[in-house]
């Protein structure tokens, strides 16, 4: 598993992001989402997972790719991510579509 931070990329950085939170089996989970005017739940079936630092900085695990198929592999990964992450630090998941 690569657990090294990638920074967003320039063209990421210049979205605007919010962060929601949700329970899901007893465990909080942060979403990333980017805003929209239409307040749709963001759909898709591949998650990634980041990391909003104590400074503001976004992160991304895993070099950005989507490594998670499943809500059951989200949870585990997500889960092992709060073992490590430091105090104030937020992991976060990120949903996308894979064809």
């Amino acid at each position: 598993m690569n657990l090294k931070l990638t920074k967003f990329s320039n063209e990421e950085i210049k979205k605007e992001y919010k962060i929601s939170k949700f329970d899901e089996m007893g465990m909080t989970i942060h979403i990333l989402n980017e805003p929209s005017k239409f307040h749709k739940i963001p759909s898709g079936n591949f998650y990634k997972f980041g990391l909003l630092s104590n400074d503001g900085y976004y992160f991304w695990y895993f070099s950005g790719n989507a490594v998670a198929d499943s809500r059951e592999k989200m949870r585990e990964i997500y889960g092992a991510l709060l073992q490590i992450k430091k105090a104030g630090e937020i992991p976060f998941i990120y949903k996308v579509k894979k064809i």
